[in-house]
């Protein structure tokens, strides 16, 4: 049997996972670029972030790993990169479904638009 999990990430993205250091003036960091398959689909929901409370996502991608709240992604191939990157998503929530044996997982991010500009890389 085709598993939906692995079949539906035909696009590229690119993830800016969210790192623990933060710059002098207090600014968080992120670590370098890492591309991902994803589903990626654009339209406003509601969704719950890791608080419990009822937001408004501007998209959401299935992905093949555990994504940190508070990381960025692009959609897109990492060798398409603008520079400077624009048009960055947060991501605000996480999910991760089992299937009914428990041996594999559907992890679905919820994104909103990030108006800043990218932070510095981790190193």
């Amino acid at each position: 049997m085709v598993r939906f999990e692995t079949t539906s990430r035909t696009q590229k993205a690119v993830l800016y996972a969210s790192s623990t250091g933060h710059t002098s003036q207090g600014q968080k960091k992120v670590s370098a670029a890492v591309e991902l398959d994803v589903r990626w689909e654009e339209g406003q929901s509601d969704a719950l972030n890791d608080r419990g409370e009822t937001i408004r996502i501007d998209a959401t991608a299935v992905v093949d790993q555990d994504i940190t709240i508070g990381s960025l992604m692009w959609l897109g191939a990492k060798d398409d990169l603008p520079s400077p990157v624009t048009d960055l998503k947060e991501v605000v929530s996480f999910s991760k479904i089992p299937n009914q044996k428990g041996t594999v997982f559907r992890r679905v991010v919820g994104l909103i638009r990030y108006s800043n500009s990218l932070p510095p890389i981790a190193s």
